[in-house]
């Protein structure tokens, strides 16, 4: 029989970012918040000696191991579900910091035009041009509501970047310089700007200089050490809910952090939820966690799953379109990715971090007519240096081997100098 707690204003089920923002607002405004996380807890002391290639990027310490924790998946819904055995499938944090400890820390905006993004379409090209099996929707906010909390996201970060020329108007500028530019951030920047386009460095989350934010944690200037996307950062250079809001909410002495405690439902009334049942992974016990507010903050398919498991709401019915829990829900997005090689130019290419890099986006969202096309949306053009794995960063000619003596030798291998 699980132990009942004694009960708290708010529990927060994770403490990535969404859990640690959650934690600092709430315990600044004074309520007493308990944060449970089923991983282990971090702090930038467990962040040195972290630049490793096969420990981070290949063999996913940062990771949770699906082999501990799996998801299933299936195409259609007369497949029988296979559980995700490609990690690069399922790239979800682990532990206190979640995915905030080893994103690559992009940090661009939605468009106006995604937040209402059914009736802009209706609006400007008529019902047609939206599929009868597209489910689409409204968001039920606008920019203009949110854009006062992307700002202040944006200063605990200590974002750097330029504005993104498309955009509104900003109420503020990045609160730091936008990163370097290098040689290849340059080439794009000549080019883009020879075709028409305004091309803006990346705004990211990896930062140009030394930064006190508004709670008073202060945040390291980028190295560009190349360790970065599934890496933690030894610098303290990342924005990172490790690094900012976590111990802002610890400072207010409101918000007590619990480790190795996996939630495995939400308790109810059938009206309102009245807390949280979690288990210890260490011990096997059992607790129950009364609470007046439970927020779901761990990562999208955890938050699903528990409510699903939970019996709240309606589960999304895909044949019949009716149900709420599920629908439209996604996680990690795809890009395509094209290389170029040059006879003339030598790149540093572990040189770099996360998120670094310049990017148009003219052919984003609806900034160019789809009146003649078959999709609707878009996606913005990147020249990026992604900031992770020095060996694989170094692009070798089609059929070179991929390690030993010739791909030392390849003409376009990159000396990596520590």
């Amino acid at each position: 029989m699980a132990q009942k707690l004694p009960k708290v204003d708010v529990v927060t089920v994770g403490v990535g970012w969404f859990g640690g923002i959650v934690a600092a607002e709430l315990t600044k405004a004074g309520f007493n918040v308990v944060g449970l996380d089923k991983g282990k807890e971090k702090n930038l002391k467990d962040y040195m000696h972290t630049h490793d290639e096969v420990r981070y990027p290949i063999r996913g310490e940062g990771y949770q191991k699906l082999t501990k924790e799996s998801y299933t998946v299936r195409n259609t819904l007369n497949q029988e579900a296979y559980p995700i055995r490609d990690k690069a499938t399922a790239v979800i944090g682990e532990g206190v910091g979640g995915g905030g400890s080893h994103w690559g820390a992009q940090t661009h905006r939605y468009y106006p035009y995604d937040f209402e993004i059914r009736s802009k379409t209706i609006e400007k090209y008529g019902e047609n041009k939206i599929p009868e099996n597209m489910t689409i929707q409204d968001w039920g906010i606008t920019y203009d509501e949110l854009e006062p909390y992307y700002d202040k996201f944006e200063k605990m970060a200590g974002i750097s970047g330029e504005p993104d020329p498309n955009y509104p108007e900003r109420t503020n500028p990045y609160p730091t310089p936008p990163l370097k530019k290098n040689i290849q951030m340059l080439m794009f920047e000549e080019a883009t700007k020879k075709m028409g386009y305004k091309p803006f460095t990346i705004p990211t989350g990896t930062l140009s200089e030394v930064y006190k934010n508004p709670d008073g944690e202060t945040i390291n200037a980028c190295q560009y050490c190349g360790f970065c996307g599934s890496n933690y950062c030894e610098y303290g250079a990342k924005a990172d809910p490790v690094v900012t809001v976590i111990p802002t909410a610890q400072k207010t002495g409101k918000f007590e952090l619990r480790t190795h405690a996996k939630v495995t439902r939400v308790l109810h009334d059938g009206t309102k939820a009245t807390g949280v049942l979690y288990q210890d992974t260490i011990t096997g016990e059992e607790f129950e966690q009364p609470a007046d507010i439970v927020v779901l903050t761990s990562y999208v398919f955890n938050n699903v799953r528990l409510l699903l498991l939970s019996q709240i709401g309606k589960p999304y019915n895909p044949q019949s379109g009716t149900g709420i829990i599920g629908k439209n829900f996604t996680d990690h997005h795809g890009v395509t990715i094209s290389y170029g090689l040059y006879d003339d130019k030598k790149f540093n290419n572990y040189v770099s971090t996360g998120a670094w890099g310049m990017a148009i986006t003219d052919f984003t969202g609806d900034l160019f007519d789809h009146s003649n096309l078959n999709f609707v949306h878009g996606g913005q053009i990147e020249c990026r240096i992604t900031g992770n794995d020095p060996i694989s960063n170094s692009i070798t000619p089609p059929g070179t081997s991929s390690w030993g003596k010739e791909f030392k030798n390849s003409p376009f291998f990159i000396t990596i100098v520590s």
